[in-house]
């Protein structure tokens, strides 16, 4: 208000300045309407046309900031919902998964064979062998080749279309790499040759498996770099029982390999084979019945050409079928790892936590939302592990590693029992060498299987106890069923 009447008298003050001391105006020869008009019309226009400038100038200015404001506001949504894709993509690629198809195994039981092994599903086959079972006139080379045959043939009975991928062994650091594969190729065609196909795989292909550690970060990695290959079979085998030489209570043992047999299990035996297939591979095509397909006298044209999917590589359409029936027992979460010096337990422990912490992350069965609104309690599914497989060591020497198993799994409300629903595959199957790691991962997978419920795959890599100048390597992954919209 005051505002409005000082521009007025302003302006009338000013206009009257000019109009009676500047402007020669002849007064007496205006009216008296005229002169009123003059005295009164501009100042007034002025002060409405300043006024009614300010209110766009206002109105402008505000628009400008209204709009800055929104262009921050919709900058800062848009970094937002960014880190938000870039939150769920970081899940996604940590919560990546393999499939296990088949499970073909045989190894020797420490003790008895265990009672679960009644239980296994289908697509799972083991044999569990006895000490008795060993020929040991025989040498380990020998034996090595015919458990691994044994093997081949199982899984070549069950899905023939096996035969026509990739193979990959896990390779004895301790032997000639060349005489590995050799022996490997010369055993694959042989049980390929047992099983009569009508087209035998046209060439062998067997590798050595690479890497180092977790199996599923290896065949995860192998099938990113195959891309043309449906799946994978991963080959383990090794006989420690006959490279040790085979003992009896009353032979004297050495002070090194009691304390080894402690960490690692009695010497023992084993072969391994698992079937590893890409998710979402196309139903195979029905096998065209060829009658007249191979008479010379018909024209290439009227012959029926059949083709098979690319995402099938070298398998053949007839035995394509017999890899896509087989179930899925489970699939293998990324596992996490850690290698440290832990001056004593509780380190240990909680090191431990935070691995199986990471763990459930990586298994989608702990919820990590972007922020608290995304926050869903359905996804902390911690309490339907069922069961654990674990490598500490006998009960002598493996009690820091189990105790530390168990403060993780209580932190995180597992309602498990460390000692009475575990398979310790020291104390199980004893020490397979270089098929260790293959047999573990695969004794999660058939606990998995058969108990259709998530499992803990805790692996420890190396023979020092917690609290020594060593350094302790630990893998902890979840092996769970498949989901369903996997």
């Amino acid at each position: 208000m005051l505002g409005t009447l000082g521009l007025f008298g302003g302006l009338f003050t000013a206009w009257w300045l000019l109009l009676w001391w500047v402007l020669p105006v002849s007064w007496q020869t205006m009216s008296p309407s005229v002169l009123l008009s003059l005295h009164l019309a501009p100042p007034i226009l002025l002060g409405v046309v300043w006024r009614v400038w300010q209110k766009i100038r206002a109105s402008k200015l505000s628009d400008m900031l209204q709009a800055k404001q929104d262009a921050a506001e919709a900058e800062r949504v848009a970094l937002r919902e960014g880190a938000r894709q870039q939150h769920l993509a970081d899940l996604v690629e940590r919560q990546h998964a393999v499939l296990c198809h088949g499970i073909w195994g045989n190894a020797v039981a420490v003790k008895q064979e265990p009672a679960w092994l009644n239980e296994l599903p289908e697509g799972a086959y083991w044999q569990a062998l006895l000490v008795d079972d060993i020929d040991a006139d025989d040498d380990a080379a020998t034996q090595l080749e015919r458990a691994i045959e044994q093997v081949l043939s199982d899984v070549y009975a069950s899905a023939p279309g096996a035969a026509w991928l990739p193979h990959y062994f896990e390779a004895h650091t301790d032997k000639d790499g060349r005489e590995q594969l050799a022996m490997l190729k010369s055993v694959q065609q042989r049980a390929a040759g047992a099983q009569y196909f009508e087209e035998a795989p046209a060439s062998v292909d067997a590798r050595f498996l690479p890497g180092t550690g977790a199996l599923m970060v290896r065949v995860q990695q192998l099938l990113q770099q195959n891309v043309s290959v449906p799946g994978v079979l991963i080959l383990a085998a090794d006989t420690p029982l006959l490279q040790r030489g085979m003992v009896d209570e009353w032979d004297e043992i050495d002070p090194e390999h009691e304390r080894l047999n402690a960490w690692l299990g009695m010497p023992s035996q084993a072969a391994v084979a698992m079937v590893f297939m890409r998710a979402h591979l196309p139903e195979p095509k029905e096998a065209v019945v060829r009658e007249h397909n191979d008479d010379v006298y018909t024209p290439y044209w009227e012959k029926q050409q059949q083709y098979s999917d690319e995402a099938w590589g070298r398998v053949p359409t007839a035995q394509q079928a017999s890899l896509f029936e087989l179930p899925v027992l489970a699939q293998l979460q990324v596992p996490v790892m850690a290698t440290a010096q832990y001056p004593n337990q509780q380190a240990f422990a909680r090191e431990m936590h935070s691995v199986f912490e990471n763990a459930l992350l990586n298994a989608a069965m702990r919820d990590y939302p972007f922020s608290e609104e995304d926050r869903d309690c359905s996804k902390d599914q911690a309490e339907s592990i069922a069961w654990l497989v674990h490598n500490s060591g006998d009960v002598d020497v493996g009690g820091g590693r189990l105790a530390a198993i168990s403060v993780a799994l209580s932190q995180q409300q597992v309602p498990l029992n460390p000692i009475d629903e575990a398979s310790n595959t020291v104390c199980e199957w004893g020490d397979v060498g270089h098929a260790s790691n293959v047999l573990q991962t695969a004794m999660a997978v058939m606990h998995c299987a058969r108990l259709a419920a998530p499992v803990v795959l805790a692996q420890f890599f190396g023979v020092s106890e917690v609290g020594s100048n060593e350094a302790q390597s630990i893998s902890l992954a979840l092996v769970r069923p498949q989901e369903q919209n996997a």
